[in-house]
Parts: structure tokens; C-alpha cells; sequence
């Protein structure tokens, strides 16, 4: 019996290796370098600890794209509100809600909440959009940073699998791709399907610290 057991607690770790060795663990500057330098056609999966990390790496990387690199963001928060998003985007270096304001007018920045986005009588309403109007606006193409914490929400852990099986992993197209999953959520699935969402990302990234933000 203690063997049959001292075999199945082998059998469970190797199994575990076996899913997490396509996934990088790295610190949040690593995770952020990543993410800003990823090209056109990226499709990324980013697991992270907590709301306070997300919003350091949405927050540090939304205006560079912005500015710097002339693309369209489009952000799907779940686990806080569109205006929490916007104060978190206003508080960042010395910028303040009339910027983003300003972004989300022009068609620059999009907000809009997962559970709509994904799972509404439109789904990727504001996605199809921005893809079919970067060109017209000028922009060098689209960025979009999605929490898919809408899925496991309503207990759709398989509808999220087939859904990510759907895309390929690298997009062809002027489109970065980079689904957010929080830690909590992604340990919900089977070891079969986190698999398949592995392999489905041309990059899966952990975020293994944490970013704490003061107010």
C-alpha cells in the first residue's frame, strides 16, 4: 500500500513537470521586457499572482504602445471594473484621467469588461473592431490584453479550451495577443486541458513576484 502510494505521488509530480516545463516562470521586469518587445503575430499566455501585479504590467505597458509604438490597445479587465482600469491608467507617471480619456475618444484605447466581451450577444465585439480600423487610424496595428477570468466565472473551463484551440499560436496579422490568466483560475483545470492551453500560446509566461502598489 505504501508503495502503491509512494508510486502514484511519482506518477502525479512527473505529470506536473510534464505541464509546467513549457511554462517560463520569471520575474514581472522579465515578464514586462517580454511582452514589450513581443511582434505582430504574438499570441501569449501570462499567468499572474494577483490584481496589484496585472495592473503594474497593464499600466507600464499600455502607454508605450500607445506613444511609442502607434498601436491600438484594447484591455478586458474581469476582476476589476472598466473605471478602475482608467484610474489605475490615470495614476501612472504623472498622467491623469483626461488622458485617457483623450486615448479612449480617438479610438487609441479601448476598455471594455471581459464577461461582455467574451461571453455577451456580442462576443469580440471590440476586437473585430479595432482590427478592422487600426489601418484607417493610422496605427501600426493592435495590442489587446484579455482576462479570461470570465470563463472559469461561469464554470466554462472546457468552452475556454475549445476557444483557445481555435486560435492559432502565432497570429497572422498586426495583432499582439496576450490572455491573462490569474494563478487561481488556471490551477481550476485538469492537467489534460492546461496542457492544451500551453500548447496553443506561442508563449506561456508565470509571473512568480509580486507588485504591490501603494495609495
Amino acid at each position: 500500500m505504501v508503495i502503491r502510494l509512494f508510486v502514484q505521488i511519482l506518477l502525479g509530480a512527473a505529470i506536473d513537470n510534464m505541464i509546467e516545463n513549457p511554462v517560463r516562470n520569471c520575474h514581472f521586469k522579465d515578464a514586462l521586457e517580454q511582452i514589450n518587445q513581443a511582434e505582430y503575430g504574438a499570441h501569449y499566455m501570462i499567468i499572474y499572482p494577483d490584481l496589484d501585479t496585472l495592473r503594474e504590467l497593464y499600466s507600464n505597458y499600455v502607454y508605450k504602445q500607445i506613444e511609442q509604438k502607434n498601436e491600438t490597445v484594447i484591455i478586458n479587465p474581469f476582476y476589476e471594473t472598466t473605471d478602475s482600469v482608467r484610474r489605475i491608467l490615470s495614476e501612472k507617471d504623472n498622467n491623469d484621467i483626461n488622458d485617457v480619456l483623450r486615448y479612449e475618444k480617438e479610438g487609441a484605447l479601448t476598455i471594455a469588461d471581459s464577461l461582455v466581451e467574451y461571453l455577451g450577444e456580442q462576443p469580440h465585439k471590440h476586437l473585430k473592431e479595432g482590427l478592422a480600423n487600426y489601418t484607417k487610424m493610422g496605427k501600426n496595428g493592435v495590442s489587446v490584453l484579455s482576462d479570461i477570468g470570465a470563463y472559469p466565472h461561469k464554470t466554462l473551463y472546457s468552452d475556454l479550451v475549445d476557444y483557445e484551440s481555435s486560435l492559432p499560436a502565432t497570429h497572422d496579422m498586426q495583432l499582439k495577443g496576450f490572455c491573462l490568466y490569474h494563478q487561481m483560475d488556471f490551477a481550476k483545470f485538469s492537467n489534460e486541458q492546461k496542457q492544451k492551453l500551453i500548447e496553443h500560446h506561442g508563449k506561456a509566461l508565470k509571473i512568480i513576484d509580486t507588485q504591490s502598489r501603494s495609495r
